[in-house]
């Protein structure tokens, strides 16, 4: 790569491709103009005004980085530039200092992405293009200018000098209620970004976040006024969801915390009204512990623990939280990666909970259970653990598990679920799908919680719909799984007076949307609702359940 990159630079450039360096002098602005946001079929192309200098240059997937250091004299501005090729739909670029201190990032959905950084600054930038989308080529670079040029060179390259850091340093009472946040939480923190996010009922805001090898990442959010009742969740590379932050209070709050390097993406959605937060993402200094025992949602993204400490700290979350019995313990051993695992089952009748855990040095684990026709009844996947949910008449199946990243010691351990109603029993996998959705979102604590699930008939040449009455200040969740002939679950919640739409959900077997009734004119009023069901590809049956909810602030 360095001998291509070497090649590349002469070449197409010109120019010196070693990092760190001095930025070029710019020239008058005219030459930014040139270069503006256009998308370029090659991102060295992109870089070719004569006052540009590249940083770095690399191929790449989603996730990774291509990231250099930059020398910037104290008193001078620079602009920095990431330019990506045609198969990378959206590059972030990121700004730090050396002690990692934030010194601007522009993270919009885009290819062409711009910052501009004027004193005071740190005389060495750490600069850093992430694709967030697609695969390939990505260059990074850097032009000095003086201050008197810097609004008209913001303004030749689109950028918003401001970012958004105007409104959040004016967010009242933002530093004393994260401050009290940290307090609670323990350890050393160190802010990564502060940024300002739109919040819309109908549209979930999602962002990607890296929790960094051996530390803990905190997500803090503060929204305004008019958007209330919010839910977080974290979702791993597969886009599973590994956790949601508790509602309680207006702000929500999650720590992920990794032994490797990771990638998560967090989704944030009011569930009413329409307006913005604040986010505020930090990590934890190198060595600094936080509180274990914080009533703060935290997520463990591998096992931490040896495989005894884990399983108890399993037992005692479903016994305290979940309202189990405790557990009988099915098999123990190791697990390998590229080689699977068999275990043979005796289901009970009804369904059944099965938690796969892992203990240190596992990372990664991945579990099938199939019945005795060698049908596919549930399937689950995790970081440091999986939940499986079988429902059926019950009887012999196998149990196949592997490790994905590394090897490591599991314990598989069984609650059975009684009185749950017959629909589950009818699809096995179709339930299964809708429990471990609807338990990983908090809707569900056990699937005995769930009164009643409805089979329906879903194509992807018809809708389905469903009349739903939401009480002034309730919430009714609806959650829809699929079976093994269809693919694509979509809902979409449409308020039946005025033919508006109020929320949508799209997943590849499983979605949820939620419509709240928090607005209404006076306390007699009722949300009529209007529950559209479809699948994008094929026909089948699946399987919908509603829950009437109490939000919180």
């Amino acid at each position: 790569m360095r001998g291509l990159r070497g090649a590349l630079c002469a070449g197409l450039l010109s120019l010196a491709c070693s990092a760190p360096h001095p930025a070029p002098k710019a020239q008058p602005h005219t030459a930014f103009g040139a270069l503006g946001r256009s998308p370029q079929s090659s991102p060295l192309l992109a870089l070719t005004a004569p006052n540009v200098a590249v940083v770095a240059v690399d191929a790449g997937v989603a996730g990774d980085r291509v990231s250099g250091l930059v020398e910037l004299p104290s008193e001078e501005c620079a602009v920095l530039i990431a330019r990506a090729g045609p198969s990378v739909e959206d590059v972030d670029l990121l700004a730090y200092g050396e002690d990692g201190s934030e010194v601007g990032t522009d993270v919009g959905p885009d290819k062409t992405p711009a910052l501009l950084v004027c004193p005071p600054h740190p005389t060495r930038l750490w600069v850093a293009a992430r694709i967030a989308v697609g695969h390939g080529m990505v260059a990074v670079g850097v032009q000095r200018l003086t201050p008197r040029d810097a609004p008209l060179v913001a303004q030749s390259y689109g950028i918003n000098a401001d970012n958004g850091a105007s409104r959040v340093r004016a967010w009242p009472g933002l530093d004393e209620r994260l401050e009290a946040h940290r307090r609670e939480v323990g350890g050393d923190w160190q802010d990564v970004r502060r940024f300002a996010v739109p919040l819309d009922a109908r549209v979930p805001t999602r962002i990607s976040a890296q929790v960094d090898e051996g530390r803990c990442l905190d997500a803090f959010v503060a929204p305004s006024d008019d958007a209330g009742h919010l839910e977080l969740v974290a979702l791993d590379a597969s886009g599973s969801i590994i956790g949601r932050a508790a509602t309680s209070g207006r702000e929500r709050a999650l720590v992920i915390c990794s032994p490797l390097e990771a990638t998560v993406s967090l989704e944030l959605r009011p569930q009413s009204g329409r307006g913005v937060g604040v986010f505020v993402l930090s990590r934890t200094r190198a060595g600094s512990e936080i509180d274990r025992d914080a009533d703060v949602t935290q997520i463990e993204l591998f096992p931490r623990g040896d495989l005894a400490s884990e399983v108890r700290a399993l037992e005692e979350k479903l016994g305290d939280g979940g309202g189990y019995p405790n557990g009988k313990s099915l098999a123990s051993g190791t697990l390998e990666v590229g080689r699977r695992t068999s275990l043979a089952l005796n289901l009970p009748s009804g369904c059944a909970r099965i938690d796969v855990i892992g203990g240190k040095p596992l990372r990664g684990v991945e579990g099938f259970i199939w019945s005795s026709q060698e049908q596919l009844v549930s399937h689950g996947r995790g970081g440091a653990s999986a939940t499986l949910f079988a429902c059926g008449p019950g009887g012999r199946a196998r149990l196949d598990l592997e490790a994905t990243l590394r090897p490591g010691p599991f314990n598989v351990v069984m609650h059975n679920e009684t009185n749950v109603p017959a629909s589950l029993i009818a699809s096995p996998l179709t339930a299964g799908r809708l429990l471990a959705h609807m338990v990983s979102r908090g809707v569900l604590r056990r699937a005995a919680d769930m009164a009643q699930a409805q089979e329906l008939a879903l194509s992807d040449a018809s809708i389905r719909t469903l009349d739903l009455t939401v009480p002034f200040g309730r919430c009714v969740d609806v959650a829809l799984a699929l079976g093994a002939d269809a693919l694509g679950a979509e809902i979409r919640l449409v308020a039946a007076s005025r033919e508006l739409e109020i929320a949508s959900a799209r997943g590849a077997h499983s979605a949820s949307a939620r419509v709240c009734s928090l607005d209404a004119g006076s306390a007699s009023d009722n949300l009529k609702t209007r529950a559209e069901l479809r699948v994008a590809v094929g026909s089948g049956r699946a399987l919908v359940a509603t829950r009437m909810l109490t939000p919180t602030r």
